[in-house]
């Protein structure tokens, strides 16, 4: 029965099982050092290269296609159960969407750095708008969540249900007006630039920390983008699985590691990805001269699961780590990779209780 058990634990999800089936490339570990340059395969389900980074800290939530477009063309026309939200990496081109209800598509036009989610289940199908340059985007998305429940791709690709409430074919639909949120600071259904959107000064995270929530399209996906300032770092964290970070600018390395146990380092610059691990601490340290911009996109489904609070203090109930609480070697190893880089830390010296 323990042999059998074991079987059943270690058996690959039903979400991976299909991606084999589909000749999806799947990329595995904690982090991509540059999706930008991630090596891609065909995929007939989008008539384009891409491949699935399914990484440790995903578990099962959430994950990332990076799919290309080939300069001068487009990808299929698709529509899915489940939520995404697409950032622009590199390129330009357009979108076109269509409701059931309106025969008429409505078009988004894009540009390396921006960022739109789809509608649930609304057809859509990407576009290239340059005849010389490939196009290259990474889709975060819940897809292995609702794999892992129907176990069907024809009903999750071809389900004929209109989300009417998220969309109904509105030309004004992908509005940049940035709105409050319900769910975070902040709703909008489309960035045009995440590079230039303003950030809100959170000291409290850490020195040089800043940070905006970002709600799209009404789904129940949810994400933030934050700036980290040089010479400082983001007081470490714990919280849910599957936040996909994407590294905007700025170069560094971040430290994530369960509690009591071994440190896991990932270096990082502008176009990496990493995914820290339900419950485990982690740090983001910034070691370019520039700030460092990320773009975090999370699995929302507030309610379920632990309620993190990963922006409170520990000595409050929360799951923030204090400096003065966090393991010493972390600074000391932060203060090498500065002076290898040559820029100063801008944080004052840490005060341990004697």
């Amino acid at each position: 029965m323990e042999d059998l058990s074991r079987q059943r634990t270690l058996r690959k999800a039903p979400f991976l099982e299909w991606c084999d089936a589909e000749g999806l490339a799947v990329v595995t570990g904690y982090g991509v050092e540059d999706l930008r340059t991630l090596p891609l395969a065909h995929w007939e389900r989008v008539g384009g290269p891409a491949a699935y980074c399914h990484l440790e800290g995903s578990q099962g939530f959430v994950g990332a296609l990076v799919v290309e477009i080939p300069p001068g063309q487009s990808l299929r026309t698709i529509r899915h159960l489940y939520e995404e939200q697409v950032l622009i990496l590199e390129g330009r081109g357009a979108t076109q969407f269509w409701s059931d209800g309106s025969q008429q598509a409505v078009t988004l036009e894009w540009q390396a750095g921006s960022l739109f989610s789809p509608p649930l289940n609304a057809r859509h199908q990407h576009f290239n708008g340059s005849s010389s340059e490939p196009v290259r985007l990474v889709a975060v998305n819940n897809a292995p969540l609702i794999f892992n429940i129907y176990k069907s791709a024809d009903f999750i690709f071809s389900a004929p249900y209109d989300f009417s409430n998220r969309f109904s074919g509105e030309r004004d639909y992908f509005s940049s007006e940035f709105k409050p949120g319900e769910l975070e600071d902040t709703a909008v259904n489309f960035i045009p630039d995440v590079y230039a959107v303003p950030l809100n000064d959170h000291p409290e995270r850490g020195v040089g920390f800043s940070r905006l929530g970002i709600h799209l399209s009404g789904n129940s996906m949810v994400g933030h983008i934050m700036a980290i300032q040089s010479g400082t770092y983001k007081k470490a964290h714990r919280h849910t699985a599957g936040a996909q970070v994407i590294v905007l600018s700025g170069k560094g390395y971040s430290l994530m590691w369960p509690p009591g146990g071994d440190f896991v380092r990932v270096n990082w610059k502008k176009g990496s990805l990493l995914v820290p691990p339900e419950g485990w601490y982690h740090h983001h340290f910034t070691a370019s001269p520039e700030a460092a911009r990320h773009l975090a996109l999370r699995r929302g489904l507030r309610g379920v699961g632990i309620p993190w609070l990963a922006s409170v203090s520990e000595r409050d109930g929360g799951n923030m780590l204090e400096h003065e609480d966090e393991p010493p070697e972390i600074r000391a190893m932060y203060e090498a990779e500065l002076a290898k880089e040559g820029v100063p830390l801008r944080m004052r010296p840490i005060q341990r209780p004697k």
